[in-house]
């Protein structure tokens, strides 16, 4: 019988990638180790950081047996010294949502707060992480268990960010080509006046142009598949789209695409489309 992987039920995982060079988090003189739950202390300096999920348990029996995590699937928390915290989910298939809300740790209780889902905090060291709850979600159905639930996550390097996590942000739309007899072409004519995309770490994306006085705004949600490059954006309707993004060795965006619309006709013309995208100035 098949066996679904049990996550914590957060209002983040409703929402990849990740490198290697572990970075750990240094103990000093009032960072004392608790000798009996083996837990870094005080937890909210030790804590942050970013972290992986390796294994997945739940008590049935009195004995902890392991929900086996789904070939393809992710979760990730990075949890920074602001008291906010980004998650990424990967699904099966690939893709990566990314969310992002604030934390906290009771010291007493020992309890973390991330989001909406408040999880024990079992055991803390410079390079592991286990959470228990009393609730989880069924990663396949979306089905809410209840029951006992722990979760072994290990720390990841912070600096190594992922495709999804470097898309964050806003870009500016720089140049456009067409490729023409198996070459890049520059496409000046018809571009806007102002072009950007815009991603957020919430998982939502605003695409923005405008030629003369005429604007036009798109609001969706994305997710990215950080292998291939694919991103998808949904709008609320179910309506979906996708391109393949690159980014270049020049911090560069590249958004490569099959269909342009013709301005001049108003109609859509198939093809090969590249646009190059700068980051915007912070």
């Amino acid at each position: 019988m098949k066996k679904n992987c049990l996550i914590p039920n957060s209002i983040f995982l409703a929402a990849c990638c990740l490198a290697a060079t572990t970075v750990f988090t240094s103990c000093n003189d009032n960072k004392e180790k608790d000798g009996e739950t083996g837990i870094l202390r005080p937890i909210a300096e030790n804590i942050t950081g970013k972290w992986n999920m390796e294994e997945s348990h739940r008590k049935q029996d009195d004995k902890w047996v392991e929900d086996l995590i789904p070939e393809g699937e992710g979760h990730t928390y990075t949890l920074r010294t602001d008291g906010t915290a980004l998650s990424a989910f990967t699904a099966p298939d690939g893709y990566t949502k990314l969310n992002v809300g604030e934390w906290k740790v009771d010291e007493a209780t020992g309890k973390l707060t991330l989001g909406t889902m408040t999880v024990d905090v079992l055991s803390l060291d410079a390079t592991s992480l286990v959470m228990g709850h009393d609730e989880a979600r069924d990663s396949e159905t979306g089905e809410i268990m209840q029951g006992e639930f722990r979760w072994t996550f290990a720390r990841m390097d912070e600096s190594q960010k992922t495709l999804a996590e470097q898309l964050v942000g806003k870009w500016i739309l720089s140049k456009s080509y067409e490729k023409k007899n198996g070459e890049w072409v520059e496409n000046s004519g018809g571009l806007p006046d102002e072009g950007w995309h815009l991603y957020r770490a919430n998982g939502t994306f605003t695409a923005y142009s405008r030629t003369g006085e005429n604007e036009f705004t798109s609001d969706t949600n994305w997710v990215v598949n950080c292998t291939t490059g694919e991103v998808r954006w949904t709008a609320e309707s179910g309506q979906s789209s996708t391109a393949t993004v690159t980014i270049e060795a020049d911090g560069t965006l590249s958004v490569f695409y099959a269909n342009s619309f013709d301005p001049v006709t108003g109609q859509s013309v198939a093809g090969e489309f590249k646009d190059v995208m700068v980051r915007a100035q912070e």
